[in-house]
């Protein structure tokens, strides 16, 4: 009797705290929710917030279609509408005005616009007669909201270590902000190093946020120090072993040396995949250690291969799939104006493709590299505890 006792009144505990669980669960979601609703509800509501006038669309008239046809047989449609709008912010607050707006079906450079909408419009008086020409679409709502969903997923999902991450995120941004002011301030002529310091510190700041500054921490920056360097350093000596005849001046608003600009950018991406792979392994190796305290570093070190040879063909190929989105837009507008696949690929195609390859690099020499780190730091028999 005793013991069924015992069991019922352990069962309740668990269900108590499972109902606990619960229930801050389910007040998260709910403040999560409202938090969102009023995010909606002031970004539609904010453009006093603006210097720009904006124009909520209240009607819309479509108009005629005419069809068009360029010199390579591409076929595109473009039509035309007559807007109506009531003007949300300024001294011409409340006032309708009317504009015109021109769309295709390609959407290169324009696009169809929808009542409820709200852009941004350029106002002019002729003649006693307000008129509007808009300029760009009001775009606030959807990239905070974007962002409010991010932050929600990541808070429900993580907990605390969410909201790390977007701590770890955003001093990021602002420190890649900060370089990229140095380097307009500066106007330096060997930029590169600039941003080879500010990829030391993108490391540096997200493994202490995120781990914590602790031995596992030190291990992961020495394991993507390493494996970024070597990867950077292969790809660099073959592609001048090799000729380096990349077209550097295809790389788009190129206001600096083009080739600088190239390896400023393969240094921030290499990191990226560098760093997703060493946190993996070195994290992995840990936990084993904690788990297995008198395990050898042989096994720690095989054990820490087996995950680098797991995670690396995904990596690679999320590598691929990002490089096949940049270019995709470009390489049909190439396409469809008549250029050749190898004139396409060379224009287009190759910088990031030797990106790629170069991150490839690192990522299959950070596996080796991290699993020897996480290894070679313990000793038989010695506990990890929470380093």
């Amino acid at each position: 009797m005793l013991w069924n006792d015992s069991a019922k009144l352990e069962e309740l505990k668990g269900i108590d705290q499972m109902s606990g669980k619960n229930m801050k669960s389910l007040v998260t979601v709910l403040i999560l929710l409202m938090v969102g609703a009023f995010v909606y509800i002031f970004t539609i509501h904010d453009a006093f917030m603006y210097d720009r006038d904006i124009g909520q669309i209240t009607r819309i008239s479509n108009g005629t279609t005419k069809q068009t046809e360029d010199e390579f047989k591409n076929i595109d449609h473009q039509h035309s509408q007559k807007i109506v709008m009531v003007i949300k912010n300024g001294k011409y607050q409340g006032k309708k005005v009317h504009a015109a707006n021109s769309w295709t079906d390609s959407g290169a450079f324009d696009q169809k616009f929808h009542t409820g909408q709200q852009v941004f419009v350029d106002l002019q008086k002729k003649n006693g007669r307000l008129t509007a020409q808009i300029s760009d679409y009001k775009r606030d709502t959807y990239l905070i909201m974007l962002s409010w969903l991010v932050v929600s997923l990541l808070i429900l999902t993580m907990r605390f270590k969410g909201l790390k991450t977007l701590l770890s995120v955003a001093l990021n941004f602002v420190v890649f902000l900060i370089f990229v002011n140095l380097d307009v301030t500066l106007n330096l002529t060997n930029f590169f190093w600039l941003f080879v310091v500010s990829a030391f510190i993108f490391t540096a700041l997200s493994l202490v946020i995120v781990i914590g500054w602790n031995k596992q921490c030190a291990v992961t920056f020495g394991a993507i120090v390493a494996g970024t360097a070597a990867g950077l350093l292969i790809g660099i000596l073959v592609l001048n072993y090799t000729g380096d005849d990349l077209h550097y001046e295809a790389l788009d608003f190129a206001t600096q040396l083009p080739k600088q600009l190239f390896l400023s950018a393969t240094v921030i991406g290499l990191l990226g995949a560098v760093m997703d792979a060493a946190t993996d392994i070195v994290s992995t190796v840990f936990e084993i250690r904690r788990a297995h305290p008198h395990i050898k570093q042989q096994q720690l070190f095989s054990s820490g291969l087996e995950v680098g040879r797991s995670i690396l063909g995904p990596l690679i190929n999320v590598l691929l799939l990002i490089f096949f989105a940049e270019t995709f837009a470009m390489g049909v507008l190439f396409f469809r104006t008549g250029n050749s696949i190898g004139y396409t690929f060379e224009w287009t195609m190759s910088l990031g493709i030797v990106q790629s390859l170069i991150s490839g690099i690192g990522i299959a020499l950070v596996v080796p590299a991290a699993s020897g780190l996480a290894s070679l730091t313990f000793k038989r028999g010695h506990k990890v505890g929470n380093d």
